[in-house]
């Protein structure tokens, strides 16, 4: 089951907050939903919670993630990032049972482990992974607080 309200409360207090309008918050359609689930590897869940955010503003939230590929379709782009990484000299980036979800600027990977619903993310140039949330709608919170507190400052 899908629950969008925890992620419409969100899209709110970005619009509240000024880092978009109501139209620039666009939702994937379910096609485009069934595609970044097959592009998970096999047998790898992709959970209720980012599927909701996929509905609700997938494809695009204004300035929220400038500069991060963390929506439809450059999102799709992330396990490519990864392997990138990971073929780098001293790299601990393993590819194994992990779906990426997100890049940035194609040096540093966001993810999900087979069994967790904890965000993690892994830097270029960084032999350890960072466990970054316990949940996707944690981890867009918390850079939302980050976001508004840079520009804020």
């Amino acid at each position: 089951m899908l629950v969008f309200e925890p992620f419409f409360d969100l899209c709110r207090d970005l619009a509240g907050a000024g880092f978009v309008t109501v139209d620039e918050i666009t939702g994937c359609t379910a096609d485009d939903v069934a595609e970044v689930v097959a592009a998970a590897p096999d047998g790898f869940p992709i959970s209720g919670e980012y599927q909701a955010f996929l509905a609700v503003m997938g494809r695009g939230a204004g300035s929220f993630f400038l500069g991060t590929d963390l929506f439809f379709p450059s999102l799709l782009e992330a396990s490519e990032a990864a392997a990138g990484i990971s073929s780098g000299p001293g790299e601990t980036l393993s590819l194994q049972n992990r779906f990426f979800f997100g890049h940035h600027q194609g040096y540093k990977v966001y993810y999900f482990d087979l069994g967790s619903e904890a965000v993690y993310a892994y830097q270029e140039g960084h032999p350890e992974s960072q466990r970054l949330a316990n949940s996707f709608l944690e981890f867009l919170r918390q850079a939302f607080d980050i976001q508004k507190d840079l520009r804020s400052g």
